[in-house]
């Protein structure tokens, strides 16, 4: 039996209260939880793309700003992170400052994915990175990238997977379900990394992800595993 919603506002209240709890070990959490793999992963998402310095990137559920760090690092492009919770956009803002980066290149922003203040046609890249199953309604967080993409313009995401390793997966599911939650308990609030495992559980396909973003209307849709298929990066373009 789920122990947390799935879907809709409550979802959305529950996702944005829990990353504000947890925003000042989420990176410590990261690291050790994923045993630093989690930078190589970005990494992938990162070498998805090819930007430049006149193109805007908009990196949602941006956490502390690691993506976007890593395509500015690469492209220099102008970037801006989108984040439900207060919390990670004061680190990644601070993260910035300590990086001498200036607020005009890389802005971060507290916003919703499902409602986004931006005008159409405004961004030449999207990123959403182990957010996109936090959302409280994927049709319309999808419609709303779509809405604010050029046209021409790509979006990366990237996403937990359930392995398909008939080996692996067993393996990671012990991991993921009996020793992700106690490192959660150690660092914060164990409830949040208890969420994390069933958020996976409850996550749609690779195929229902490429369906839905096919609906919406993003095309040249493909889709890759990494580390056994436990995340699988998406990427599509708005033609």
């Amino acid at each position: 039996m789920s122990k947390f919603t799935h879907q809709g506002k409550d979802k959305k209240k529950y996702v944005e209260s829990m990353f504000d709890d947890i925003s000042k070990r989420y990176d410590l959490f990261n690291t050790l939880s994923s045993f630093g793999i989690d930078r190589y992963w970005r990494k992938q998402l990162t070498n998805k793309f090819i930007l430049n310095q006149s193109n805007h990137l908009l990196d949602i559920a941006t956490g502390t700003g690691d993506v976007v760090f890593s395509m500015y690092r690469k492209f220099k492009m102008k970037a801006t992170g989108v984040d439900i919770a207060a919390g990670m956009i004061k680190l990644a803002k601070l993260k910035r400052n300590k990086k001498y980066i200036s607020s005009d290149v890389i802005t971060f922003i507290k916003g919703d994915a499902e409602n986004l203040e931006f005008e159409d046609d405004f961004f030449d890249a999207l990123t959403i990175s182990f957010g996109f199953r936090n959302l409280g309604d994927y049709d319309t967080g999808l419609s709303e990238f779509y809405r604010v993409l050029k046209k021409g313009g790509k979006i990366g995401i990237l996403e937990f997977s359930k392995p398909n390793s008939k080996i692996f997966a067993p393996l990671f599911r012990f991991y993921f379900n009996k020793i992700v939650p106690v490192i959660g308990a150690l660092l914060s609030r164990k409830d949040a990394f208890l969420y994390l495992p069933e958020s996976v559980d409850h996550f749609l396909s690779r195929d229902d992800v490429c369906s839905k973003m096919q609906s919406i209307g993003f095309q040249n849709i493909s889709f890759k595993d990494y580390t056994f298929g436990v995340v699988t990066i998406y990427i599509a373009e708005k033609i």
